[in-house]
């Protein structure tokens, strides 16, 4: 039986989900339910699940290193969540109800990144954190009565991480490469 190369981890790829898995390990230690901080929850679910979405697009562009690395640089075409949302929903690496959640988790993250009295509390944060979708698809259409919009968030975070994890390796298995036609 020939195994299919796509899926057997070469060169980049297995320091990048090396550099993944380990970053998975440091947000489960950081990213608690006990966690009394509401802002460090906020960025930080941000962060991640900016940073799962650059691996998606990592594992899917061709592998140019300083092309693509360009590309994600600050000021760069990806250079930001919201570029990187955009393109991975326009390339069909994500579906919309992701793309919206991710969209929502990214005015969450930058409201509380540019308000210093930002709270989970907030009435525009709080309708964020109500409106996230997936978690409701993946885990239970209808939460816990007290569930508070942090423990909307969390879950929110959480559930959109373990799905984009699995999105990478897709991604990887539909690798674009560089044509050189002459």
């Amino acid at each position: 039986m020939e195994k299919d190369s796509n899926f057997i981890l070469k060169g980049k790829a297995v320091e990048r989900y090396f550099d993944l898995n380990d970053a998975l390990m440091e947000f489960h230690n950081l990213f608690t339910y006990e966690s009394k901080d509401d802002r460090t929850i906020a960025v930080l679910g941000g962060t991640l699940l900016e940073m799962v979405l650059e691996h998606i697009l990592y594992a899917f562009f061709p592998e140019d290193d300083k092309e693509v690395g360009e590309m994600m640089q600050f000021n760069q075409p990806l250079g930001n969540f919201s570029n990187k949302i955009k393109i991975c929903y326009c390339l069909g690496l994500i579906d919309k109800i992701i793309k919206e959640d991710l969209n929502l988790v990214r005015k969450i993250r930058n409201e509380f990144a540019h308000d210093l009295y930002a709270s989970f509390e907030n009435e525009k944060i709080k309708n964020w954190c109500l409106q996230l979708k997936w978690h409701k698809i993946l885990v239970t259409p209808y939460p816990p009565a007290e569930a508070t919009p942090k423990d909307y968030f969390q879950v929110g975070v959480n559930s959109l991480i373990t799905h984009l994890n699995g999105c990478v390796s897709i991604a990887r298995s539909e690798k674009r490469s560089i044509k050189n036609n002459f």
